[in-house]
């Protein structure tokens, strides 16, 4: 693959779900990579749709240019991608050269990891962190809440060897796409334009490519949320859709957001009555724990959760919550106890418990 072909795939993965044309293209190529000349990318896109690896769709005076995930060796291309942007980016670091070998070293006899990758490799390094994604086989079998917790035991010893804060989101492949193809703002949607999976990336196109040709449709977010700035008018329009409406205020249309997200910026807040309503929203809705422990993590409010956790589970037990609850102590956080009855109270005031 020429510089060329690299750059174009690239930033159309980056611009999954929107239209681009074949300008938009080049201005967003200059943007990232600092030069791009229309006349290169237009033969170069040319090309690359008559090798049938990218399609042209007409649109008024435009070209709409797109990845043809239809077309299997678009997988190997992506995949080469990946092995491209791995290579240029361990070249830079021999930290994360080092990283990256143990990472798949020590995970290599968890059977059902299926690809992992780095998140904002670049920018996390310098703050002596990493965020890693690893994707796993969906399965029903028991065995997958202890490798998950093998997964996370491994993740601290190669934090203490490397000294490097390492945080983790463990997902189903299932899962993966549930928040890839969400129409809320997440995590995940967020974070894909910008990572490089550098464990069996086949296996990660391979299954997008999936996804895609079944009729999910993706759409990857540019932005970056902080939690703890979620405005209030967008808090108290995603409570409301997840069941929990206060009292004295107006509900106003807002961003949706994941109720991942909405839980963390409560806990960030830290404002009590608030705090004691996240297990109405975890009893009233389907959380990712895995994706909430990521967060609690990154955020550094893991205590608090822990806490409210376990006051869960005395007043209305709940299978997920119980395995929240695991992780999160196998991974030896400290509880800062929730106020039980306050919350039992508000749980039955809101009909999320009889």
């Amino acid at each position: 693959m020429d510089e060329t072909a690299f750059r174009i795939l690239d930033t159309l993965w980056k611009e999954t779900g929107r239209p681009v044309s074949i300008r938009e293209l080049t201005s967003k190529i200059r943007e990232s990579h600092g030069t791009a000349y229309y006349a290169n990318i237009y033969q170069k896109v040319r090309a690359l749709t008559r090798e049938g690896t990218i399609t042209l769709t007409k649109a008024g005076r435009s070209s709409i240019v797109d990845l043809n995930f239809t077309n299997y060796l678009l997988i190997d291309l992506l995949t080469e991608l990946e092995l491209k942007r791995k290579h240029n980016l361990l070249m830079k670091s021999k930290e994360l050269q080092m990283l990256f070998k143990d990472v798949e070293e020590r995970y290599e006899d968890i059977r059902s990891i299926e690809s992992i990758s780095a998140i904002s490799a670049e920018r996390n390094l310098k703050l002596n962190r990493a965020e890693l994604l690893i994707l796993l086989h969906d399965s029903r079998d028991n065995n997958l809440h202890r490798e998950i917790i093998k997964i996370h035991a491994i993740t601290r010893d190669l934090q203490a060897h490397h000294n490097t804060k390492i945080d983790t989101i463990i997902l189903t492949t299932g899962a993966f796409l549930d928040f890839l193809t969400s129409d809320e703002i997440n995590p995940l949607r967020e974070m894909l334009s910008n990572k490089i999976t550098f464990h069996s990336p086949q296996d990660f196109w391979t299954h997008t490519a999936a996804a895609l040709t079944r009729g999910y449709r993706i759409k990857l977010l540019k932005t970056d949320t902080n939690p703890s700035k979620i405005s209030e008018k967008d808090l108290i329009f995603n409570l409301a859709r997840y069941g929990y409406k206060e009292i004295g205020f107006e509900i106003r249309e807002g961003e949706k957001i994941c109720i991942e997200y909405i839980i963390a910026s409560m806990l960030m807040t830290e404002e009590a009555r608030r705090i004691n309503a996240i297990p109405i929203l975890l009893a009233k809705n389907k959380a990712n724990y895995s994706l909430l422990i990521f967060l609690s993590q990154k955020y550094r409010f893991s205590a608090r959760l822990l806490g409210l956790l376990k006051a869960l589970s005395r007043i209305k037990p709940l299978s997920e919550n119980a395995t929240g609850i695991d992780i999160l102590e196998k991974l030896g956080t400290k509880e800062i106890k929730a106020d039980e009855k306050s919350i039992e109270q508000k749980m039955r005031l809101y009909n999320a418990i009889r």
